[in-house]
């Protein structure tokens, strides 16, 4: 009989303790060299990550008009959302009619467009290969510490594929 009641306690022991929750917490300590100060590890920040992609040229109600989608792709929502787009023929800059541009909040897995209308003359010059159409769209967002990011992105048209072609991205 007490070679069975060894097994029985062993299992009995094990399941009272998978039954409770532990509430045991590592912490990671590092010391500063020279002054013996106790420092605490930063925590994880998480960030929200506005992508942006599907740029678009296109022709419509007798009005030229770009669009640009971006989309928080990260954890946490992503704060005083602001775009710009801007609009450059042969360098030059283009003056354009612009969608709301600044977004209190965007959730993750939220998305939304930004749209520009161009002047009617446009669409020709671009079409007939006479001018280098251009586009900057920039992002700048905050996470829920108030840590800024920025994202630049710098598109240009083909007349080839008849879309516009990302040459340039830089995340901050």
């Amino acid at each position: 009989m007490f070679r069975y009641c060894v097994p029985i306690m062993v299992v009995l022991i094990s399941l009272s303790y998978g039954c409770r929750s532990l509430e045991i917490q590592e912490k990671t300590i590092q010391q500063s060299s020279g002054t013996g100060e106790v420092q605490e590890p930063e925590a994880v920040v998480r960030r929200p990550n506005i992508q942006r992609n599907n740029a678009r040229f296109y022709h419509e109600n007798q009005k030229s008009r770009v669009s640009i989608r971006y989309k928080n792709s990260g954890q946490s929502q992503a704060y005083r959302v602001r775009t710009d787009l801007q609009i450059l023929l042969d360098g030059y800059s283009v003056p354009i009619e612009e969608d709301d541009s600044i977004v209190s909040t965007l959730a993750p897995n939220g998305d939304l467009e930004l749209r520009g209308t161009l002047p009617d003359t446009f669409f020709g010059g671009v079409m007939n290969g006479k001018a280098k159409f251009r586009v900057e769209f920039t992002v700048q967002y905050q996470n829920e510490q108030g840590k800024e990011f920025e994202d630049f992105s710098v598109w240009q048209f083909s007349r080839s594929t008849m879309e516009l072609l990302l040459l340039e991205d830089r995340v901050n």
